[in-house]
């Protein structure tokens, strides 16, 4: 039995760049502290294997300061094996960051030739390939040289399960993993984890992304960790992100708007402050609501909330038809334009909305 360690998709020196330049430094370091902290890990649980699946950068750019660091940290768990498959973020080019760095001699990065390192002392083989490009058509599932079946055969490779033909991204199916005749296959690419999975007897996971670092990417992110043995696997889940992205719908349908803060505020303090979290407003309301962040701040509230407003708007057109406020006034005239096939009802809706202060915007916005 190994204990081994697997995670992929860190994507260190990403740009963040839709972020302040502060908030995007400080997204850049977590990241790092993420590594630190997977760094730390192993040395506390005497991992035997690291086995990192591709996109550990973000790009084949890499500053000075992350390379650095990830010098350093690598060397500081001298007792464990690393292997690394760069991915389609971090491919094995002429200009990769892989091929410049002083990695010490516990680390082997694969080459675009698919191969294997024995481990005769822990009774291991780990196989894997690097993405030579942005775009790679090759299985890697496929093509490796013929398993010892008396030995722990590991894979480590980053690819798309289920992608199809028209994946440039190394797709490959179910199928192909349970006729691989491995252990367990340690998959990096997609940013959601599978948990362990197991098909005819090959053990395999994806761990998802170490970090969120958007609404794209909800819920809670790290490693997988566990123990792998000639026809069993056990791996767990480690939590190492700093932040966790949720998104929540709430309907308001009926509400006032103090009855839709305090739903918003009793559902905003089941996440902890490590949470970055969206409201989507849904449902009908006679009225807009307005919200401000201040609002949800305090202890016990998240990092941060953002609304995004997909609710209908359903005034009282009998009180419409009758009042004389400007409101009223731009109903009677679109009621009649729509009546002579002028208008649409999307436009009496939205300016209806526009002129309670409502951010039209907001009902176009793709969650």
């Amino acid at each position: 039995m190994i204990r081994i360690l697997h995670f992929a998709d860190l994507h260190l020196d990403s740009p963040f760049s839709l972020r302040s330049v502060r908030e995007a430094e400080r997204r850049r370091t977590e990241l790092r502290s993420d590594l630190s902290s997977i760094m730390m890990y192993i040395r506390a649980q005497k991992v035997d294997i690291c086995l990192i699946a591709g996109d550990l950068f973000d790009g084949e750019s890499v500053t000075p300061e992350t390379r650095a660091l990830l010098e350093r940290e690598l060397s500081s768990c001298p007792s464990c094996r690393f292997f690394i498959s760069p991915g389609n973020h971090d491919p094995l080019t002429e200009g990769s960051p892989y091929k410049v760095m002083n990695l010490p001699e516990n680390v082997h990065v694969f080459s675009p030739q698919k191969s294997a390192v024995r481990l005769d002392d822990l009774g291991v083989d780990v196989y894997g390939f690097a993405f030579d490009g942005k775009n790679d058509r090759n299985n890697p599932l496929k093509g490796y040289p013929a398993l010892d079946e008396t030995r722990i055969n590991l894979l480590c490779c980053h690819g798309d399960l289920d992608g199809g033909a028209e994946s440039p991204y190394g797709a490959f199916t179910r199928a192909d993993i349970a006729s691989s005749g491995f252990d367990y296959v340690a998959l990096g690419h997609i940013h959601k984890g599978t948990g362990l999975q197991c098909e005819n007897g090959v053990y395999w996971a994806y761990p998802g992304c170490v970090e969120g670092r958007g609404f794209d990417e909800t819920g809670e992110k790290g490693v997988l960790f566990g123990a792998v043995e000639k026809g069993n696997a056990a791996m767990k889940f480690i939590r190492i992100a700093k932040r966790r992205y949720e998104i929540v719908s709430v309907d308001v349908t009926g509400m006032e708007r103090m009855q839709a803060l305090e739903t918003m505020r009793e559902t905003a303090r089941h996440y902890g402050e490590d949470t970055v979290l969206r409201f989507v407003l849904c449902g009908e309301t006679k009225k807009g609501f307005v919200f401000l962040p201040e609002e949800f701040e305090g202890a016990g509230y998240p990092q941060s909330v953002e609304l995004v407003d997909q609710t209908v708007l359903a005034p009282d057109f009998t009180e419409l038809e009758q009042n004389g406020t400007l409101a009223g006034v731009f109903y009677r005239l679109m009621r009649d334009k729509i009546a002579r096939g002028e208008a649409s009802e999307d436009a009496l809706k939205y300016g209806l909305l526009a002129l309670d202060d409502r951010n039209v915007a907001d009902f176009s916005m793709e969650v």
